[in-house]
């Protein structure tokens, strides 16, 4: 009898020793593409749903080797550095510029992996995991890629591993769904709850995230953690948080884990050939968290700072 095929999915990372993102130490599972495009986002390598080539310009040495290689003529030497035509890289499945790459400039962001190899790589970690610990899975948006997510959460429960999912909510909710029944913990990202301010600053609107979180409030059995980026001028005024507060209490949920802005992806820009944000958005300071805390405190909405959540 044969096999079922086994189901492919895409990452950019695997990362192990996490701390901050659910019970235990573990291992977090990072998937590409996502379906916001906040303007503060950390991993940029994640936003598309294909593997794409990575450039430090301060490694190249201008041998044209990699534009020799490349069969699709995606690559185009300029003054100062080289330009991709990413559309073109996006059908790439050789990656022979980066094979041809001998100064380590070029790189691929991203692979391809099926659910069974990636449990082997699980299973090489759960020894360090201790009694508490597991999977998280993070992007990107997982749930972009709902089949190899159902695929690989399942046997995961098969395996009695622990699994966490985080997602912005954005997705629609079939593709959530049949994933739930696998699932210990979802940690749920909540940007702004005005539908235009939203827009303005993830390239879309809230309506769908909103709906998704009250269905999850509702059905799904496990812990469900919602999450706020504080970005400073954007969502950390007393309004806002008053407007989300009073949504939890809406669905009944009372407490929220708020994370700060950080800026430890700024090189990753300049490797996808984008801009940066530094001076668009700040590091909110310790006092400005402490003073978030308190207002949801006030609106009897318990509120963790950043990695204290309790797990």
């Amino acid at each position: 009898m044969a096999s079922a095929k086994l189901t492919d999915g895409y990452l950019f990372d695997i990362q192990g020793f996490s701390v901050h993102d659910g019970p235990g130490c573990r291992t977090l599972i990072f998937l590409k593409g996502c379906s916001l495009q906040c303007s503060w986002c950390s991993n940029p390598e994640g936003l598309h749903n294909f593997p794409e080539p990575l450039y430090n310009s301060s490694k190249c040495i201008s041998d044209n080797l990699c534009i020799e290689a490349c069969g699709k003529s995606a690559i185009q030497a300029g003054v100062h550095n080289l330009s991709f035509d990413t559309h073109l890289c996006r059908d790439c499945i050789t990656y022979e510029c980066a094979n041809a790459c001998c100064t380590g400039a070029m790189k691929i962001g991203g692979y391809k992996i099926s659910s069974d190899e990636l449990m082997k790589k699980i299973q090489r970690d759960r020894q360090y995991w201790g009694k508490a610990g597991g999977i998280t899975l993070t992007g990107g948006e997982p749930f972009l890629q709902p089949l190899f997510v159902k695929e690989l959460l399942q046997a995961c429960h098969q395996s009695y591993i622990h699994t966490a999912a985080e997602t912005c909510g954005n997705i629609a909710w079939n593709s959530i769904e049949p994933a739930l029944e696998y699932l210990d913990w979802v940690f749920y990202d909540l940007k702004h709850m005005d539908d235009s301010r939203h827009i303005a600053m993830t390239g879309t609107g809230n309506k769908l995230i909103l709906e998704n979180a009250r269905k999850l409030a509702t059905k799904f059995t496990g812990r469900l953690v919602f999450r706020m980026p504080v970005v400073p001028g954007f969502n950390d005024d007393e309004e806002h948080i008053c407007q989300l507060s009073g949504f939890f209490h809406s669905i009944g949920k009372d407490e929220i884990n708020i994370l700060p802005l950080h800026h430890m992806g700024r090189e990753k820009y300049g490797l996808l050939r984008k801009t940066y944000y530094t001076e668009d958005f700040t590091a909110p300071s310790r006092e400005s968290l402490s003073h978030i805390q308190k207002l949801f405190r006030d609106h009897r909405i318990k509120c963790y700072i950043d990695n204290e959540t309790p797990f």
